[in-house]
């Protein structure tokens, strides 16, 4: 609450900011944005309960995304915690009488992100968050054996460096997807199922991206968080964006955004850089939070996620709104 507190004042001056105007390029400007994170927490008090837990995602900190101040207001009692990825969340718990309050959750963020180029191989360092060695394993909807490994050997075959075996995976899923939400399956990262429908959201792209990877002991790793438009100064975000990052020991992590590059035919340049039209929340997939939740590891973590004595909410209400502002004039 005290860190909260202190940085409030300075949620307060950024959010009374001036809003940037038109004339905004992602790919070469950096984009400071103030993002509201509001969660309804009232539908979880619908029924005496002994524990209700919730954790938010919150936004991550990195070389190319600064978040420049905080403040958080919660009915409950909360704190702030990290997972074994780095990942950076609020948890929320509310028993015996705390249960009858209800209200929301609100969270306000300022971010600064810049067009990033991925990371460098300096800073993979061993046992940190970064280590490659952290993500090469299958994982449950993302299998490296079978069909996943034949693809990809096929696909590898000719190609004899690790950068250009990224790079052949990449115009695999570009080639052989389309993107479209359509029917059933679609959005939960089955790589396996993409595969066969050949067709999915960001998700799905990245799932087999990843797949494909990992089948040949190449790192590659999910993230996930929310899109902006480019287009746009202020408004709701509506739902989550992801794309992925795969080691190549020469570069280091090279950034990609397979489902982009499919929408806009730009397969070039979401290969090895990414716009600053993007926040990002979380990385992995399967994941145990802090504290561990009784729940299985989350597919993914972008929406809030909430147990009542023990047994998880299905959905938990929530808005993201956000406003693009002018970044400070530097020099004389």
């Amino acid at each position: 609450m005290t860190r909260a507190r202190q940085s409030a004042a300075l949620v307060a001056a950024a959010f009374c900011g001036p809003v940037l105007a038109g004339g905004f390029d992602p790919w070469t400007q950096s984009a400071r944005y103030e993002l509201e994170y509001r969660v309804d927490l009232t539908p979880l008090v619908v029924r005496p309960a002994d524990s209700i837990r919730v954790w938010v995602p919150m936004p991550a900190a990195n070389a190319h995304q600064q978040v420049l101040s905080t403040s958080i207001e919660s009915p409950w009692s909360h704190r702030e915690t990290r997972d074994q990825n780095g990942n950076r969340f609020v948890y929320l718990e509310a028993a015996g009488k705390e249960n009858a309050k209800g209200g929301a959750l609100v969270m306000r963020f300022v971010v600064q992100r810049s067009p990033s180029k991925g990371v460098p191989q300096s800073d993979a360092r061993p046992g940190t968050p970064l280590d490659p060695g952290r993500y090469l394993a299958a994982q449950r909807r993302v299998p490296i054996d079978g069909l996943i490994r034949q693809i990809a050997e096929r696909e590898s075959a000719s190609r004899e460096t690790d950068a250009q075996k990224i790079r052949a995976f990449y115009d695999y899923v570009t080639r052989s997807m389309r993107y479209s939400k359509h029917g059933q399956g679609w959005g939960r990262g089955d790589a396996l199922w993409a595969c066969d429908a050949k067709y999915g959201n960001c998700t799905d792209f990245h799932s087999v991206f990843i797949g494909l990877a990992r089948s040949q002991k190449i790192p590659a790793r999910f993230i996930i968080g929310f899109p902006i438009p480019a287009d746009k100064t202020a408004g709701e975000i509506g739902g989550y964006h992801c794309w992925a990052e795969a080691y190549d020991p020469r570069r280091g992590w090279v950034p990609l955004d397979a489902s982009e590059a499919w929408k806009t035919k730009r397969l070039d340049d979401y290969f090895g850089k990414l716009p600053s039209d993007r926040v990002a929340f979380t990385v992995g997939r399967d994941l145990v939070l802090e504290p561990p939740q009784q729940g299985e590891p989350l597919n993914f973590f972008i929406y809030p996620y909430a147990e009542v004595d023990g047994q998880t909410v299905e959905k938990v209400p929530w808005k993201l709104h956000f406003r693009r502002l002018a970044l400070p004039k530097t020099g004389g």
